[in-house]
């Protein structure tokens, strides 16, 4: 959403954004910060955001384009919703029966936002299957200004992975094919962890949680990134790896194969390939700068620019 408002703010548009985060530091439109009050239990607060939405008095915006959680909103003409992906396979792929409780609830949620009035737009065609009202789809986009080539590779093989360890991003499965397969087979080679959990392991550097500016040299200095998730909405580090002239792997979820044409600017396999595709790639040079240069053509077609004009239409439509 920051990115979004940014590039619209770019494009001459007026924008104000109500968020639980608080302002970034780049943030070229206004910013109103919502809180809660008093203490409320964890379940409770997954229902805060959309009753403190309906709270907001909207009558002085021209649009208002919700990012979730405003099924207790009222529908209008003026009203834009954008579906990242869908509680029914958040609870599909959930790793405990009171998760995919929680997400199925999440589901019926999401129809309820779906029949309300207003435009809808998804970010991928997945999305649209577990949303069959949703016909439009504009996907997440990437500052293309910032994201980009910069610094060299490390001198060994290296591979990257952005996310949680035991949730559906699965980087756990990547740790142990890295100590199993990939550290002995090349002894030199390294994974590096950006995410909120902790990981250690022989070869295996835990960099936390990073600023989108160490994100990006993360990106530049890898040889690989790897996503090992079940499944994923759209995708969003793929296309920031490609940005940054760094091949990508990636298991065979829908997500996944809506970016990646296997072979031409990635390379996508099933669990039990994935140890043997990465490293063959890590082994193939030619391979590796041939996706990354059709991954660097891949990118442009995800510019924040070019979503924030997709989304411009939108507003401007009667």
């Amino acid at each position: 959403m920051h990115r979004l408002a940014n590039a619209l703010v770019e494009q001459g548009e007026s924008v104000l954004c109500y968020s639980f985060s608080p302002k970034p530091i780049d943030a070229l439109y206004d910013h109103q910060q919502l809180h809660a009050q008093g203490k409320k239990t964890r379940f409770a607060n997954k229902f805060l955001p959309a009753l403190l939405f309906r709270r907001i008095k909207t009558e002085n915006h021209d649009i208002l384009h919700y990012h979730g959680d405003d099924y207790l909103c009222k529908g209008s003409r003026r009203r834009v919703r954008t579906f990242y992906g869908s509680a029914l396979f958040e609870a599909r792929f959930a790793a405990q029966p009171l998760r995919l409780l929680y997400q199925a609830l999440f589901y019926i949620f999401e129809w309820v936002a779906c029949l309300r009035r207003g435009k809808k737009a998804a970010i991928s065609r997945i999305t649209t299957r577990a949303l069959p009202c949703v016909k439009r789809i504009v996907p997440c986009g990437v500052p293309l200004d910032s994201y980009s080539p910069g610094a060299e590779k490390t001198p060994h093989p290296s591979l990257l992975f952005v996310g949680d360890l035991d949730s559906r991003k699965r980087g756990r499965f990547l740790v142990d094919i890295f100590v199993n397969v990939i550290a002995p087979s090349c002894p030199r080679a390294s994974l590096t962890i950006v995410g909120p959990q902790e990981c250690s392991a022989p070869g295996v550097v835990y960099a936390g949680k990073l600023t989108e500016e160490a994100l990006i040299q993360e990106y530049r200095k890898a040889w690989i990134y790897c996503s090992t998730s079940s499944y994923e909405g759209f995708g969003v580090p793929l296309i920031e790896a490609m940005a940054c002239g760094t091949s990508v792997v990636a298991l065979r979820t829908a997500g996944a194969r809506e970016i990646i044409t296997h072979g031409y600017n990635g390379l996508l396999c099933i669990d039990k390939e994935l140890p043997g595709v990465l490293v063959r790639l890590i082994a193939d040079a030619a391979l590796r700068a041939d996706l990354v240069g059709n991954g660097l053509h891949t990118a442009k077609k995800y510019d924040i620019r070019s979503v924030a004009r997709q989304y411009r239409k939108i507003y401007h439509e009667k």
